[in-house]
C-alpha cells in the first residue's frame, strides 16, 4: 500500500473537520443540538488548531533573521542584492495590481450590492468589530510603515513578531556581515569575524529548517482543528445574504490564482504550474486553514526550497518580504469590498473614484500584517479613501473568516510565483571567500 504523503493527510484533515463541523452547524440551526455545544466544539478546533499556529509561529523570527543573514551574505555585494531586491519588489505591485483589477472588473459586471437589503446585513452586525487603524490617511499610514520599518529595539521588535524592523535589521546584519567578511579576505578563518558569522547564521538556518520539518509533521492535526472551527463556529448560514458578494471575491481569487499567476509562472519563469502547485501543496492548504501567511512562512519555506527546488539565497529573501508587503489576495478583497458596500449605500463610484479605490487598495494592502483579519483593519482605510462610513465594514464581517482563508492562501500562492519568477532572473551567487 502506498503511503500517503503530507499533503494528502492534510487534505484528509480538511475533509475530516468539514464532515464533522457542517453537520453540526446545521443542525445547531434547525435546533437538533445545542449551539452552545456546538460552539466549545469549535472552540475546541480552534484550540487545536492554534497550537500547531503557535508551533510554526514560534520558528518564524530565528528563521527569518537566519535565512536573510545567509541570503545577503551569499549575494556578496549590494549590487546583486539591490538586484534582486528591485525585481522582487516589481513583481509584488505589478501581481497586486492585477489582482485589484480582477476584482473591480468583476465587482462591476456582477454588481453583488445592487439591490442589496441594507437592514437584512446590519442585522447581522452583533460581532465585534476588530480593531480599526487610527488613521486613515493612506499617506500618512504609508510614512509610518516606513518610519516603524527601522526599529529602535531589535530585541523588541523580535520579541513582538514585527516582520518589517526584523526584515530591515536582518538586512543590514548581512551586508555589514559581508562587508567585514571581505575586508579582510586573506585573513585565517578563525581571524574573519564576518566568515565566522555567517558560518554561524548558515548552521541556526540549517537547524531551524530541521525543525520546521518536525513541527510541519503535526500540520493535519492542525489544519483538522481550524476547519472544524470553521465549519461548525460558521458553516453556510453566514452566505445567506452575502453570498453573491462572497462568490464575486471568491471567482476573483480563484481567477488570479489559476489563470494571472500561473501565466506568469509559465511565461517569465518557464516552468509548469501544476508542477509549482503540487510541490507547494502543504504550504497551500495550511495557508487556507490557518489564514496566517505569516505563520506559514516556515512551512513555504521548507516546500519551496526542499519541493520546488528554489535556492535559498532567492528564498531567503523573496518569501519572509513577501509574507509581510504581498498580498495579491488581500488588495483583490479590499477593492471588491469597498465597492460592494458602496453599492449596498446606493453610491455611484466613478471612474476617478474607482482608481483611488486600486491605489489606496495597493497601498494598504502593502500595510498588512500577515495575520488573520489584517485585511478587514486596513479595509477602513481604503473606506475613507472614497467617503463611505468605515463601521460599514462590519456588514461583510459575517463572511470574512471563509475569504479571509482563500485570500491568505493566494497571498502565500503569489509569494511562492514571486520565488520561482525572481530565481529565473536573481543574480549569480558571489564566489567564497578563500584564505
Amino acid at each position: 500500500m502506498k503511503k500517503l504523503k503530507l499533503h494528502h493527510w492534510i487534505l484528509l484533515s480538511m475533509a475530516l473537520g468539514a464532515a464533522i463541523g457542517l453537520p453540526l452547524n446545521w443542525a445547531a440551526g434547525q435546533g437538533h443540538v445545542s449551539e452552545g455545544t456546538v460552539r466549545d466544539l469549535a472552540k475546541v478546533g480552534n484550540e487545536l488548531g492554534g497550537l500547531f499556529l503557535r508551533l510554526l509561529q514560534m520558528l518564524v523570527v530565528p528563521l527569518i533573521v537566519s535565512s536573510l543573514v545567509t541570503g545577503v551574505t551569499g549575494m556578496g555585494n549590494l549590487k546583486r542584492l539591490g538586484r534582486l531586491g528591485g525585481r522582487t519588489l516589481l513583481y509584488y505591485m505589478v501581481t497586486s495590481l492585477l489582482a485589484i483589477l480582477t476584482g473591480m472588473a468583476l465587482v462591476n459586471l456582477i454588481q453583488p450590492g445592487v439591490g442589496a437589503d441594507l437592514d437584512l446585513l446590519q442585522s447581522g452586525v452583533a460581532e465585534s468589530l476588530p480593531k480599526v487603524a487610527a488613521k486613515s490617511d493612506v499617506l500618512e499610514i504609508l510614512w509610518d510603515q516606513i518610519v516603524n520599518m527601522i526599529p529602535k529595539n531589535p530585541l523588541r521588535a523580535a520579541s513582538e513578531g514585527d516582520m518589517l524592523p526584523i526584515i530591515f535589521f536582518s538586512l543590514l546584519l548581512g551586508v555589514f556581515i559581508s562587508v567585514v567578511e571581505h575586508a579582510s579576505p586573506h585573513a585565517p578563518d578563525k581571524r574573519n569575524p564576518g566568515l565566522v558569522l555567517r558560518e554561524f547564521f548558515a548552521s541556526l538556518f540549517d537547524v531551524m529548517m530541521r525543525m520546521t520539518l518536525w513541527v510541519v509533521a503535526l500540520a493535519p492535526f492542525g489544519v483538522f482543528g481550524f476547519m472544524l472551527f470553521a465549519a461548525a463556529g460558521h458553516g453556510f448560514a453566514a452566505f445567506e445574504a452575502l453570498g453573491l458578494y462572497a462568490l464575486t471575491v471568491a471567482l476573483g481569487l480563484l481567477i488570479h490564482a489559476t489563470v494571472t499567476l500561473p501565466l506568469l509562472v509559465k511565461v517569465l519563469a518557464r516552468r509548469s504550474p501544476l508542477e509549482l502547485a503540487k510541490a507547494m501543496s502543504p504550504a497551500l492548504l495550511t495557508a487556507f486553514s490557518t489564514a496566517s501567511s505569516n505563520g506559514t512562512l516556515p512551512l513555504t519555506m521548507q516546500c519551496i526550497e526542499q519541493r520546488a527546488h528554489v535556492p535559498q539565497r532567492v528564498s531567503s529573501f523573496v518569501l519572509p518580504l513577501g509574507a509581510t508587503i504581498n498580498m495579491d489576495g488581500t488588495a483583490l478583497y479590499e477593492a471588491v469590498a469597498v465597492l460592494f458596500i458602496a453599492q449596498v449605500y446606493g453610491m455611484d463610484l466613478g471612474l476617478g473614484q474607482q482608481a483611488i479605490v486600486a491605489i489606496t487598495a495597493l497601498i494598504a494592502s502593502v500595510g498588512a500584517a500577515g495575520i488573520p483579519h489584517a485585511g478587514t483593519v486596513m479595509m477602513v482605510v481604503v473606506l475613507a479613501a472614497v467617503g463611505l462610513p468605515t463601521t460599514a465594514v462590519g456588514l461583510i464581517l459575517a463572511v470574512d473568516r471563509i475569504l479571509d482563508m482563500c485570500r491568505t492562501a493566494v497571498n502565500v500562492w503569489s509569494d511562492t510565483t514571486a520565488a520561482v519568477v525572481v530565481e529565473r532572473y536573481a543574480p549569480e551567487p558571489a564566489e567564497p571567500v578563500t584564505s
